[in-house]
């Protein structure tokens, strides 16, 4: 095991490269797969692990493969293009809170593994897992031959559980690294970030370079890329942030021949970081890159160059402005609504939620009790911004908000039946007059019943059942309705 002490995400999270060295997992959530560019399906999944961990008392875990596998059984491959390095793909993993990543050495005798064998060798007396997360497409063994319904003749005899995530939860917007790829080399990035789900990065040592961006008034940083397989955009001009030592600036970058003074072949990427004059030369530095600007030029002189140098740097800083402004910030609100088979009430109810604040960030959460009926199946396709945990079994009502609410992160959070009648913009003056008198920690308004519009309810078990104080979740302070 090792940890990178450099990164604090990374030296929170437990990094196996060796699976004949591993400690036995308490009650572990496994998931397994490459992981290349960690997008947004990716994530899906990844957050399904972790909740699941949470709610078993359990440890997350990430089995993933280095090098990538298509290297390995695919003789014939010319360019693995990945989206991530080893290093990349580890920060973004431990950005969602993952506690356990496996690095499997992948290999042509692992390769070669039968389906069974993957599972009873590999899976089950390496992991003994309680879950098994995969993806709806996941395959796995020699030939790709294993897939889901195999993992299922397992269950019994190997004491665990497996959940498949659905195609339309992980491709609700044909999310591939495919696609990915296609987007970066043809200079769409804002398409690529938005599969992704975070900006594209890249990664690399500054080097020295001829000091051509000097002379021209646009010092640049030379950045070297260890990785031989990670996959460079487009040659042209990019906004991008530079992350240095942990602290962020931005810049512009370019990749590209430099046909303007050149007629070589090597690509060289060069970024000049804004109102910046420290010396970086050896640093691993990161970037973020954010909008593509223009296609690389050849121009008749250096004075044309600089003259574009000029026009860049204008375009770059008004794309990051506007990004920065279209950034979102975190939720000060988190509304959460208990489920148990209450589709017909949430086809009810979801609507006045929608208008619940014109003044405060909020997010809608649905914590689903393990629902029988088509409750989780209606929000993902009618309300698919609306944030669902969905738990295991049914554990009640105390319980279930206990298990949901683990780990939110707002500053106020909202317990809401879904009985409950709400007006536009309900949440307003209540959030005001906490903002008001910060010694208020716990409020529950007079409300009237959704089915009995004349009649107040009463919503006292919340407070007396939930444990507010006795759970992680409460860092913020708490709505009751």
């Amino acid at each position: 095991m090792c940890r990178n002490r450099m990164d604090p995400l990374l030296s929170s999270m437990n990094i196996y490269r060796n699976i004949k060295e591993l400690p036995d997992f308490k009650n572990a959530v496994i998931t397994i797969g490459s992981f290349d560019g960690v997008h947004s399906g990716h994530q899906k999944i990844i957050s399904r692990v972790k909740a699941l961990a949470d709610e078993i008392n359990g440890e997350s875990i990430v089995i993933t493969f280095y090098p990538h596998p298509r290297s390995v059984v695919d003789a014939s491959t010319q360019d693995i293009s990945v989206l991530n390095t080893l290093d990349e793909k580890l920060a973004l993993i431990a950005g969602y809170g993952i506690q356990n990543v496996v690095i499997v050495p992948f290999s042509f005798e692992f390769s070669r593994q039968s389906p069974r064998e993957y599972v009873e060798t590999f899976i089950i007396a390496s992991f003994h897992p309680q879950y098994v997360v995969i993806g709806y497409d996941h395959k796995f063994g020699l030939n790709r031959a294993g897939d889901i319904s195999l993992f299922r003749e397992y269950e019994a005899t190997g004491h665990f559980n497996v959940i498949e995530i659905p195609r339309q939860d992980i491709e609700d917007i044909a999310i591939s690294s495919t696609k990915i790829r296609k987007a970066l080399i043809s200079g769409d990035i804002k398409e690529a970030n938005l599969f992704l789900n975070h900006p594209y990065i890249l990664t690399g040592k500054v080097v020295h370079g001829d000091k051509l961006g000097s002379k021209l008034g646009y010092p640049t940083a030379n950045l070297q890329i260890s990785e031989k397989d990670k996959l460079i955009p487009v040659e042209g001009v990019y906004a991008v942030k530079i992350e240095i030592d942990k602290l962020s600036f931005e810049g512009m970058m370019y990749i590209g021949k430099r046909p303007t003074v050149s007629d070589q072949i090597a690509i060289n990427i060069e970024i000049n970081i804004f109102d910046f004059s420290q010396n970086i030369y050896d640093k691993v530095i990161q970037i973020h890159i954010l909008e593509f600007l223009r296609k690389d030029i050849r121009f008749d002189n250096l004075d044309q160059l600089k003259d574009q140098l000029q026009l860049d740097e204008k375009n770059a800083q008004l794309a990051l402005s506007e990004l920065n402004h279209q950034t979102q910030k975190e939720a000060q609100v988190t509304i959460a609504i208990l489920n148990y088979n209450g589709v017909e009430l949430l086809e009810s109810y979801l609507p006045m939620i929608e208008y619940s604040s014109s003044k405060y960030t909020y997010e809608v959460l649905v914590i689903d009790n393990h629902s029988s009926d088509l409750s989780v199946d209606f929000i993902k396709e009618w309300y698919p911004e609306i944030k669902i945990i969905e738990l295991s079994k049914n554990y009640g009502f105390a319980e279930g908000y206990n298990k949901g609410l683990l780990n939110i992160q707002s500053e106020y959070v909202v317990i809401i039946n879904s009985d409950v009648l709400v007006t536009e913009n309900w949440l307003d003056p209540i959030i005001d007059t906490m903002e008001r008198d910060k010694s208020l920690g716990i409020v529950q308004p007079v409300i009237k019943s959704l089915e009995y519009k004349d009649h107040f309810e009463y919503a006292g078990a919340a407070g007396g059942y939930i444990d507010i104080f006795g759970y992680p979740f409460c860092r913020g302070r708490i709505l009751i309705l």
